[in-house]
């Protein structure tokens, strides 16, 4: 736990700051999303856990490794990935979604200090990231992006040569886009869903040679090699 906030001051900056999409352990029994009266985002599920369950078990050893994380929300596969050794790790989201006056990097800043780790967290866009890195964690990003194709080419940019991109997004039995005020799923943040098999095409065009692909039913999980 914090050395400086006891654990009734945890719960109550908790409350502050939700409502939280990321359900984060900060120890002592605290958890963002089953604080009493947080306000939740998607209540009753233990997002992003199942997903990093998956992600974890086909990482390769981070330790001494860079890592960005884009689209971080409140940071919790930034504070997994530090807990499994990262040297650095950079977390950033342009904080689309968040409501008035409410911040997912201010949640992911204040999870890091809890639990005493030292992650680096940003607002802004990936495309402004300049430095490389060895892991690239791209999860639930891609389906809100109109400029898939620059994507990619930012995504080579940003991984050193031979590096790891995590990619996971939606998927449907085919490649569609939802401009406007168009929706998919109810969702109107929603621009491009590929097929599984569109965007083993795509990513390969890119310069990308998939090394484990999953497919989750209506996402898609890839590990990417940066050749």
């Amino acid at each position: 736990m914090s050395e400086t906030l006891t654990r009734d001051q945890i719960i109550d900056r908790v409350r502050e700051l939700g409502p939280w999409y990321q359900n984060i352990d900060l120890g002592d029994g605290v958890r963002t999303k089953e604080v009493e009266g947080v306000g939740e985002i998607f209540a009753g599920t233990d997002i992003p856990r199942p997903l990093w369950e998956l992600v974890a078990r086909d990482l390769p050893p981070l330790e001494g490794k860079s890592v960005l994380d884009i689209g971080c929300n409140a940071g919790f596969m930034s504070i997994e990935a530090k807990r499994l050794g990262a040297a650095s790790v950079l977390g950033t989201d342009n904080e689309q979604g968040t409501g008035p006056g409410k911040s997912f990097i201010e949640q992911a800043r204040f999870c890091a200090s809890v639990l005493g780790l030292d992650i680096d967290f940003q607002v802004g866009s990936f495309f402004d990231v300049e430095q490389q890195f060895d892991v690239v964690i791209f999860c639930g990003v891609l389906y809100h992006l109109e400029d898939w194709s620059g994507t990619f080419d930012k995504l080579r940019q940003l991984a050193v040569p031979g590096g790891l991109i995590v990619l996971e997004t939606a998927s449907g039995p085919r490649t569609e886009v939802f401009p406007g005020d168009q929706d998919f799923n109810g969702d109107t943040s929603t621009y491009f869903v590929p097929s599984a098999p569109m965007l083993d095409l795509l990513v390969r065009e890119h310069g990308f040679t998939p090394h484990i692909t999953r497919d989750l039913g209506t996402r898609v999980l890839m590990h990417l090699i940066n050749d």
